[in-house]
């Protein structure tokens, strides 16, 4: 006996009117969205799926073109992650009528997954890390600490791919580096800096480095100063060879002003009346400006009579005067030794810690109990203090 039913219609067929999907696939709309014409659909497991075009005509290709794939391929060809359905389709808009095979084929040929990993080498790294700081407005005191040490990891390692920086190698240049170890952990410290920024800003594809490297341990030994005879000859020297330097190195041995903060002070920021200094937040490390006041005599000596150029000496220039005047006056530098010295001298002229500790601008006088208190006696410390140019005594 014939049916009565109708055969149904086929998606390619001539049928009047707008075409309208197979049973199992549905449209739906949400005005006012980029994407607003929907596809639904259920896949073998029946579990719903979902894709939005953005417009009517490409929604309808693709209701046609699943359909044709179903009854080629049978209902698991609806069982697909709808992201990747348009990741598919994105990619064919990219490649146009290239064979996706070929394009695949070339991208495995170029390193596949790895080739769209950055390849910048350290020192490039390192040179984009810094020029962000500076145009971020990071102080010039902070920023001078950081480049000096990342400028001794270019020199290391700068040639290196940066993805290629390990663990073992980032061990064996903080162990090989010259110095204390509490300058080895702020190189530690600059060096995990930068690999952090690289990841936040997909500079870097891969986990810091330094991220299981240990930081140098902090020993209790004594700091290293200079003895009052050898601060002498440094000034001696000083103002025979090199007398421009002379200034700013009275601010080191005589005020404890750090490296950074006394290579690039300004002679306006001087208060020659008051006898005090007013140093910018970007030039000392601290959260804010400071004026310091209450210093020793001779170090206004020195200021006074230094000569202009003193003021225009700064930065690298003064920093190779200072290494030659330690070569020719035959002392060795450990390093912050001007600082660590008036430290001493003061804490043992004045045998009041938290007076020195306001002129270094510490918190507390803590450190100056732990690290510098007895170092010195108070008879060296009045002839360390009345240094002063040797013409003038």
């Amino acid at each position: 006996m014939a049916s009565k039913q109708q055969p149904k219609r086929q998606p390619n067929g001539n049928q009047r009117g707008p075409w309208k999907p197979k049973r199992g696939i549905r449209y739906s709309e949400r005005p006012g969205r980029p994407r607003p014409f929907l596809l639904h659909w259920r896949g073998p497991d029946g579990v719903r799926k979902c894709v939005a075009y953005d417009t009517k005509p490409k929604r309808e290709r693709a209701a046609k073109t699943l359909l044709l794939k179903v009854e080629m391929n049978g209902r698991s060809i609806m069982d697909f992650n709808p992201s990747d359905w348009q990741a598919w389709t994105q990619f064919k808009d990219l490649i146009g009528t290239a064979n996706p095979l070929d394009v695949a084929r070339f991208w495995l040929a170029k390193g596949g997954p790895d080739a769209s990993k950055p390849n910048i080498s350290l020192a490039e790294l390192i040179t984009k890390y810094l020029t962000t700081r500076k145009t971020e407005g990071t102080g010039a005191a902070s920023l001078s600490h950081a480049k000096g040490d990342l400028a001794r990891f270019a020199e290391a390692l700068g040639e290196k791919p940066s993805d290629k920086i390990t663990a073992d190698m980032l061990r064996a240049w903080l162990r090989g580096l010259p110095f204390a170890p509490t300058t080895k952990r702020n190189h530690h410290k600059h060096g995990a800096a930068l690999f952090n920024w690289a990841i936040r800003e997909g500079v870097f594809d891969g986990q810091n480095p330094f991220r299981n490297v240990e930081k140098p341990p902090l020993t209790t030994g004594e700091v290293e100063i200079l003895t009052a005879d050898q601060t002498a000859k440094i000034f001696a020297v000083a103002q025979a060879q090199r007398p421009a330097a002379c200034a700013r190195l009275a601010l080191e041995f005589f005020t404890g002003l750090r490296n950074s903060t006394a290579a690039q002070l300004d002679k306006s920021e001087i208060d020659f009346q008051a006898r005090g200094l007013r140093i910018p937040a970007a030039k000392i490390k601290t959260a804010r400006s400071q004026y310091i006041e209450g210093l020793p005599g001779n170090v206004w000596v020195w200021l006074q009579t230094a000569p202009d150029n003193a003021w225009t000496l700064r930065g690298k220039e003064y920093e190779r005067a200072k290494s030659d005047i330690f070569r020719l006056a035959g002392v060795t530098n450990p390093g912050n030794v001007a600082r660590h010295s008036f430290c001493s001298y003061h804490v043992a002229l004045h045998r009041d810690a938290a007076a020195t500790a306001v002129i270094l601008c510490h918190t507390s006088p803590r450190t100056l109990y732990q690290h510098y208190k007895g170092l010195a006696n108070a008879e060296s410390a009045a002839f360390y203090f009345a240094i002063i140019p040797p013409w003038l005594a």
